[in-house]
């Protein structure tokens, strides 16, 4: 009856631990290397360290190379503009990237919640099994005084045990542990529950190496994660200061092409304010030009054939050209005013010597004049002497009358020759005078076109000057905004490999994470067949203490029957004769019923009582 009972219960139990064993074996934890990780962020520093000395040296290879002009101003200006919008766009997108980063790492933390608190229930279901064990562990105890039954079916299953656990540790060849204090069932009994409990701690050690391998795996993950979030707020600072100043710097390029737009617009205005001013300088010397040409055909009307006409023309649209032509016009002013200047010289000492000439020969004239006065008194005196007969006062009539006439004559003579001489002289006097004012005029005007010229060669080299401190201050703007641009596309490509390390992290850290769950959930299946095995465990020591207490009321039974026996012997005894002594009941050894044997002389009738008692006892079991 008792090995019927062991067969239809020791193979569910046996493949139960057989089962629990290979879950335990199946384990593995997962254990990370710090130094590799170290290792790989290295390298990913020094990588990106030669990734921007290399941009360094691009960028001082781009700056070396620049060439920019000043008619490109305007159009670089735009594309600045755009370029900054660009940036700005971008900067968008890495604000963007970094907040859906952000709500990824939210994702990664709350995931992280979920996992401790699977692990804080793996830890309450640790202390829940830790708390069945330890009543398992006292239960061991009673068990080991109560068990009295069950031996050979506590043997056969726990060798089968032994050997399907075997595998994890080997519990020894010579059968179940043996006691001193007990002997026959109940010493198996406690063998029994020894090789249990020595499975059972076998078991707890595993399920505690495996909760204690979970709970610092747990523990690398959360500081992996604190290290990344560490990591994400250092970078986070960095894009803000990043940001910051190119703000700072982009508002001060947008601050130097406000200033250098407006000096080209106020260049721009003054070139547009001074066109017409040298339109009209232009127009002036071209009439100058005529003007001393016509003097010159005035002065010298040979050489006057040779001058041509002003070709000094005005154009509304090319600056360069109307003062090249101003400053050749102004040359060839200062060419005919020299030549003008020498040619009336020249008229002006002619004049003067010629009105020397007059007055010497107004000189010579008086003096004839002087001569024919004397000549006329000899005359008239000799003609007085030689007319004596005459009357003194008809002689002194007539030579006052002759006299007078010829002094009359003679004066109106030199009178009409003084008016001639003194017309021609105020003539002269006038003409050069007024060769005097009109030299004096050109020079005047000369030295204004001189002043003027100057100053319009002065005003050319400061525009000059301006023109190129703007092609420089353009020439380092562009310079400044291709920097910008390369370092922002630099900064771009670092946050994008960045996010790209990040995203890698998160994978890995997702992958890590979905592990850790696997395990989890390979750990609580561990825990809920340990669990089974547990209450399997808890099970077999009700029903061995069940078929102890059953054996106890079994044993008190026999040991009334043989009280009674004995009794009902010792009555015999005084009744019946020595010649049936032999087919006594006291020849009957009281644990062969019990173990279902027949004996001499027992009653067939109690045998169905036997079975029935036998199959409450291994009812517990089963």
């Amino acid at each position: 009856m008792i090995s019927s009972c062991s067969r239809d219960f020791n193979p569910q139990l046996a493949i139960s631990i057989f089962l629990v064993y290979q879950l335990l074996g199946s384990i593995s934890i997962i254990s990370l290397n710090p130094e590799n990780i170290s290792v790989e962020k290295f390298r990913e520093i020094l990588a990106e360290l030669d990734r921007e000395r290399v941009a360094r040296e691009a960028a001082e290879n781009a700056k070396n190379d620049l060439q920019v002009s000043f008619n490109r101003l305007k159009v670089l200006c735009h594309e600045a503009i755009k370029k900054r919008d660009e940036c700005s766009r971008q900067r968008d997108d890495a604000l963007r990237e970094k907040e859906e980063a952000l709500k990824k790492l939210e994702s990664v933390g709350g995931e992280l919640s979920e996992g401790i608190k699977l692990k804080e229930d793996l830890l309450r279901q640790k202390d829940e099994v830790l708390k069945q064990l330890e009543e398992v562990r006292k239960a061991r105890e009673s068990m080991r005084v109560e068990m009295e039954t069950g031996s050979s079916m506590l043997v056969s299953g726990m060798e089968k045990i032994s050997r399907k656990v075997s595998s994890y540790k080997e519990f020894g060849g010579n059968g179940l542990p043996k006691s001193n204090k007990y002997s026959g069932l109940p010493a198996v009994a406690y063998g029994v529950i020894k090789r249990s409990n020595e499975i059972v701690e076998e078991l707890t050690r595993q399920i505690e190496a495996t909760i204690s391998g979970l709970r610092e795996e747990v523990a690398k993950k959360s500081e992996e994660i604190e290290s990344l979030k560490r990591s994400i707020d250092e970078k986070d600072g960095k894009l803000a200061e990043f940001e910051r100043e190119s703000s700072e710097k982009q508002e001060g390029m947008e601050r130097e092409l406000s200033r250098l737009r407006l000096l080209v617009s106020d260049y721009e205005s003054k070139a547009e304010t001074q066109k017409p001013l040298l339109i009209d300088q232009l127009n002036y010397v071209s009439r100058v030009h005529g003007e001393m040409c016509k003097v010159m055909k005035i002065v010298d009307a040979k050489k006057s054939s040779e001058l041509s006409e002003s070709l000094f023309l005005a154009q509304e649209t090319n600056m360069e050209e109307n003062i090249k032509a101003a400053l050749a016009g102004m040359e060839s002013v200062h060419e005919l005013s020299k030549i003008v200047v020498e040619k009336t010289r020249d008229l002006v000492e002619e004049r003067t010597r010629e009105v020397k000439s007059l007055n010497e020969t107004i000189d010579q004239l008086m003096k004839e004049k002087e001569q024919i006065g004397s000549l006329l008194r000899s005359t008239l005196s000799r003609r007085m002497v030689s007319k004596g007969k005459m009357s003194p006062e008809e002689v002194e009539e007539n030579e006052v009358y002759a006299l007078a006439s010829a002094l009359e004559n003679i004066i109106k003579q030199s009178q009409l020759e003084i008016i001639e001489l003194k017309h021609s002289v105020e003539e002269l006097r006038a003409e050069s005078n007024l060769y005097k004012e009109r030299v004096d005029a050109q020079t005047k005007e000369l030295n204004q076109w001189k002043q003027r010229v100057e100053e319009l060669e002065e005003k050319e080299r400061v525009a000059n000057e301006n023109v190129e401190g703007l092609m420089m201050d353009i020439a380092a703007a562009e310079e400044e905004i291709t920097r910008w641009k390369v370092a922002a596309q630099q900064e771009a490509d670092a946050g994008k490999a960045v996010e790209k390390d990040y995203m890698t992290q998160l994978a890995s850290v997702r992958q890590e994470l979905e592990e850790a769950r696997q395990a989890v959930i390979e750990s609580e299946k561990k825990l809920k067949f340990k669990e089974e095995t547990a209450e399997a465990a808890m099970a077999a020591r009700d029903a061995a203490e069940k078929s102890l207490r059953l054996a106890d009321m079994r044993a008190s039974r026999l040991r009334d029957r043989v009280e009674e026996l004995t009794r009902q012997l010792d009555e015999l005894d005084t009744r019946e004769t020595s010649g049936t002594g032999l087919r006594r009941l006291r020849y009957v050894c009281w644990p062969w019923q019990w173990l279902g044997l027949d004996y001499v002389g027992s009653r067939r009738p109690e045998i169905p009582q036997q079975n029935a008692n036998e199959m409450e006892l291994s009812e517990p079991l089963l």
